[in-house]
């Protein structure tokens, strides 16, 4: 994704910017420099650069997934103390935050019609560390806060012993496979599917790019990719 971003902005005569293979004391004064940061880094790695940059008063994009489950709510809790600037998203394409939407809309309408059983598909390049993707997780949550029938969700559980009460996921690393993303609910008699699948990470870049972008012009405050497109 750093590679990407930076094929992104490289193309953009109009903007300076600058890679930070890391933070450090070296590049401290750079960094005070700009106006918005794009983080992405590793899972271990993203909460410290995060804080490190609210402290300064820099307003942080992050797209780095697998930490955000346990440790969002205290980055939003900080950003909130330090009077910051921070837009988190588990994914920057314009396409997959349709399908968000979509993903919201259809599990509200499910809410009513409980013979409907979701499920969640992710399949990803074998580099991938973390399982299910970020994005796999938002669907999930955007579910289970809108169809009460779930208390929590299993990854790639047997099928024939899958709990009642979780909402199964499939999580598959194959290939170089950018992302590719569905969500189904199954009556036994008639399945209804949405999904999304990215053929280059160039969306990814160009939606993180997007938002930095965006969030110059906003207030302090917390932000998400359904504020930059409206959604």
């Amino acid at each position: 994704m750093g590679q990407a971003i930076s094929a992104v902005l490289e193309a953009r005569t109009d903007l300076k910017w600058y890679p930070f293979p890391r933070i450090s004391a070296q590049n401290e004064a750079q960094l005070k420099a700009c106006n918005v940061v794009i983080e992405f880094t590793t899972p271990d790695a993203a909460p410290g650069v995060i804080r490190q940059c609210l402290e300064l008063g820099i307003p942080v994009v992050s797209g780095t997934t697998g930490w955000h489950e346990y440790q969002l709510d205290s980055i939003l809790s900080y950003c909130k103390q330090q009077h910051g600037t921070f837009l988190y998203a588990t994914n920057f394409s314009i396409g997959m935050n349709i399908t968000f939407a979509l993903n919201r809309k259809l599990a509200e309408v499910m809410a009513g019609l409980p013979q409907f059983k979701p499920s969640v598909k992710e399949i990803h390049h074998i580099h991938k560390k973390d399982s299910p993707s970020g994005t796999a997780y938002t669907l999930m949550e955007d579910i289970l806060s809108r169809y009460p029938s779930y208390s929590g969700f299993v990854l790639n559980a047997d099928q024939k012993s899958l709990p009642t009460d979780k909402l199964p996921i499939t999580a598959i690393r194959e290939g170089d496979v950018k992302g590719y993303h569905e969500v189904m609910w199954n009556s036994g008699l008639e399945q209804i599917s949405i999904a999304h699948e990215a053929f280059d990470r160039r969306i990814f870049a160009e939606g993180a790019v997007l938002a930095a972008m965006w969030l110059t012009r906003q207030p302090k405050g917390i932000y998400t990719m359904q504020d930059v497109l409206k959604m």
